[in-house]
């Protein structure tokens, strides 16, 4: 079958030295969130791929074959299930968000409202903005591996505007079609 878009991402994800740490030293069991309804059947995924990377570290086998990971994978997102050509982007991209949710230190998400004060200065609006990501989303996957960006819309026939302060796990860059010289 064709998993090189699993093999390659799992190979990147296995070398961020805090997660595996983490994982090798058990800290993600009390950490596994098994009733979220954003996450894996029972935190499956979280638990098949802790499997996996203590399997990598700690196993007497020279080959790993991550069957378990890849059939938990396929449950959590069935366009993995198969062995058909994936992207590998979209493959780290579900497996952070899947290990993230199943890892959620946050067991009961509150409705949290924002804040339309835009005349204040960027780090408050960005520290409050982060602060309540966090009441939401605390996991060891966004310790690590989130970041926060800004972004400022502007009408272009009045003077309103709007900013906000939003949390990335993935960012995409383009890459230019045409040579450009940079600086």
């Amino acid at each position: 079958g064709n998993t090189c878009y699993m093999n390659s991402g799992l190979q990147c994800i296995s070398h961020i030295m805090p997660l595996t740490r983490y994982i090798l030293a058990n800290k993600q069991v009390p950490d596994y969130n098994t009733n979220n309804p954003l996450g894996s059947i029972d935190a499956g995924l979280a638990k098949a791929y802790c499997e996996l990377i203590k399997s990598l570290h700690f196993g007497k086998d020279d080959v790993v074959a991550p069957v378990r990971f890849k059939k938990a994978m396929g449950a959590f997102q069935p366009m993995f299930s198969g062995y058909s050509q994936q992207d590998s982007g979209e493959f780290l991209s579900y497996l952070l968000d899947g290990m993230h949710e199943d890892l959620n230190r946050i067991k009961k998400k509150e409705y949290i409202e924002g804040s339309e004060d835009f005349n204040r200065p960027d780090h408050e609006m960005a520290q409050e903005a982060w602060t309540n990501f966090k009441r939401r989303n605390d996991s060891i996957i966004v310790d690590y591996l989130y970041g926060q960006y800004k972004s400022t819309v502007e009408c272009s026939t009045c003077p309103n505007f709007s900013i906000t302060f939003d949390p990335f796990l993935i960012l995409q860059l383009p890459i230019p079609l045409k040579k450009t010289k940079a600086f």
